[in-house]
């Protein structure tokens, strides 16, 4: 036996007996050697010795049902444990597991129950020693009671305030007011000093404060800083010293003459996990952020990401209203722009139709009376779509018609039109116009064409003749020389004239319905209406894009001699 045998004379149940006794004892003691992490005592096992610790420490430990391993004792050299197996001849109660280099000697239960029987002082002692730890065992319950009563009670005020939270962030959808209330929230939860709520900005990879208080508003870019890197990898900033970490920016401090000490930065994630902006909150006023801090922002994270979300729908909402009621308000513009009838004019049968790829198109067609012989026929295409393409529009037509009333000949027109449009649009705003004068006594009509595609004019022996005469769009030079022509209509003639939707429509193939197959429509149908004219060329059109999405519009006029 070891001579660390010998220390055992001084262990805690040994120390009241007799030398002579002591001796007796040590005979059957058993050595025993136990590693760092080897387990000496297994919980619920049977045991028939009383272990004496001489050398190193061990850990006295429980596995809850329903919790972590809970410590129940630290035990050094002079201690032992495994008694009230013997005592009682149940099993083990706890597990005992080796700290460091151990060595322990066991008495087993007979020599335990002999030495209990014959010595008197090891009776009291171990009386004494079981009712210490009684009494310590009392106090550690109830600490343990009064810790879980605390506990209950901190958590009963989380709830509380989540409760609140979840009431006071569902009372608006204004995304400004409402990153305020997280902010006074998150705040008043953590007893924090001042704070920011930052908003990622993924259009702009930033993350951007729509509410900052107690300095200006800021913009930085993600990975850049304390909140950048939150807003970046989704991780948890928890600083006790702001000034010895390196992400901290001292200028903002420097600048307000705040003076930031603990900071605790936290990612804002939505039910996916997805991080949509970042908490930053600074200065705890009684001491160090906590990790039930963390927790409860967590928790109240998870409420102001469904409102913040909501407040943005709401915002898209509004916003999808509104470009609704544009384009309701666009598209009543370009109904009113068109003639609702053509004029009635001997000898001649003339008719138009306008369909919108989009609710709201660029095109547009007017039929203008300026003497009773004489009329302006027109057809353009603007630049863009919605209301802006509609409201120019507007003014196109209108520039047109006071143009038209001084009885112009048609390059006088368009250029006069062309240079009132380039002095009040923007530069990347042009028109293309076709535009004509009829003159239903001579049948002569005279136009000039700027910029727009060229308008079929199908004759009675089957001549075809493009009308190209004319120069450039409308809108983008402020002077330019246009040319015109003229040219006689016969009986049964048929003038058609498109936009370039038309011809360039499209099937799934990407195959245009082109030219060649709008001419071949003319050609074997010039003997019907205008308007079935018109109808045939759209089904033609139509059966050659087999349904397939159109994006710009189709507008047509016809102009046909009767006799």
């Amino acid at each position: 036996m070891t001579p660390s045998v010998d220390r055992l004379r001084h262990n805690i149940l040994f120390d009241q007996i007799d030398g002579t006794t002591f001796d007796s004892v040590k005979k059957g003691l058993r050595e025993r050697r136990h590693h760092p992490g080897d387990i000496i005592v297994e919980d619920e096992s049977e045991g028939e010795e009383l272990y004496l610790i001489a050398e190193g420490r061990v850990r006295i430990v429980k596995q809850g049902r329903f919790s972590e391993e809970k410590l129940l004792a630290l035990l050094h050299p002079g201690d032992f444990f495994g008694e009230l197996e013997l005592v009682d001849g149940r099993p083990r109660s706890a597990r005992v597991i080796a700290m460091d280099e151990c060595v322990t000697y066991s008495l087993h239960k007979p020599e335990f129950e002999r030495l209990l029987s014959e010595s008197h002082p090891f009776a009291i002692r171990l009386l004494q020693v079981l009712s210490i730890r009684l009494r310590s065992l009392n106090n550690h319950f109830v600490s343990e009671l009064e810790r879980n009563a605390l506990h209950s009670a901190s958590e009963l005020s989380k709830l509380e305030w989540l409760v609140e939270a979840s009431r006071v962030l569902n009372s608006t959808l204004d995304l400004d007011r409402l990153l305020d209330i997280i902010l006074e929230l998150a705040l008043k939860i953590v007893n924090g000093d001042r704070g920011t709520v930052y908003l990622v900005d993924e259009s702009k990879g930033e993350l951007w404060s729509r509410v900052l208080r107690g300095s200006q508003v800021i913009r930085l870019p993600l990975g850049s800083g304390i909140a950048g890197y939150v807003g970046a990898t989704g991780d948890t900033l928890k600083i006790d010293d702001a000034y010895l970490d390196p992400r901290f920016n001292p200028d903002v401090d420097r600048r307000t003459g705040y003076h930031t000490r603990t900071i605790l930065c936290m990612p804002m994630k939505n039910k996916d996990g997805k991080i949509i902006g970042v908490f930053q909150l600074l200065n705890k006023k009684s001491g160090l952020f906590t990790h039930d801090d963390e927790s409860i922002i967590a928790a109240l994270s998870v409420h102001a990401a469904v409102a913040v979300e909501n407040a943005r729908l709401y915002e898209e909402e509004k916003a999808l209203l509104s470009m609704r009621e544009e384009v309701r308000l666009a598209a009543k513009i370009q109904h009113d722009l068109l003639p609702k009838d053509f004029p009635h004019v001997h000898g001649y049968d003339i008719a138009g139709r306008s369909l919108a790829a989009h609710m709201v198109g660029g095109d547009s067609y007017d039929c203008i009376p300026i003497t009773p012989r004489r009329l302006a026929i027109c057809l353009g295409d603007v630049s863009g779509k919605g209301l802006p393409a509609a409201l120019l529009m507007a003014n196109v037509q209108a520039t047109l018609r006071a143009q038209t009333t001084l009885d112009p000949s048609a390059r006088e027109c368009l250029a006069r039109s062309n240079t009132l449009l380039f002095r009040s649009t923007s530069s990347d705003k042009f028109v293309t116009l076709f535009y004509s004068i009829l003159d239903t006594e001579t049948h002569q009509l005279q136009f000039t064409n700027a910029g727009h595609d060229p308008p079929i004019l199908y004759a009675t022996n089957g001549d075809i003749r493009r009308l190209k005469t004319g120069g450039i769009v409308l809108g983008i030079m402020e002077d330019y020389p246009f040319e015109q022509e003229t040219v006689s209509l016969a009986p049964s003639d048929v003038l058609v004239i498109y936009s370039d939707g038309v011809a360039e429509a499209m099937n799934a193939q990407g195959e245009q319905f082109g030219e060649n197959r709008l001419t071949s429509v003319i050609r074997n149908h010039h003997g019907k209406e205008s308007t079935e004219i018109i109808e045939l060329i759209v089904n033609a059109v139509n059966e050659h894009t087999a349904g397939h999405p159109q994006y710009d519009d189709m507008t047509l006029v016809v102009v046909k001699r009767l006799s």
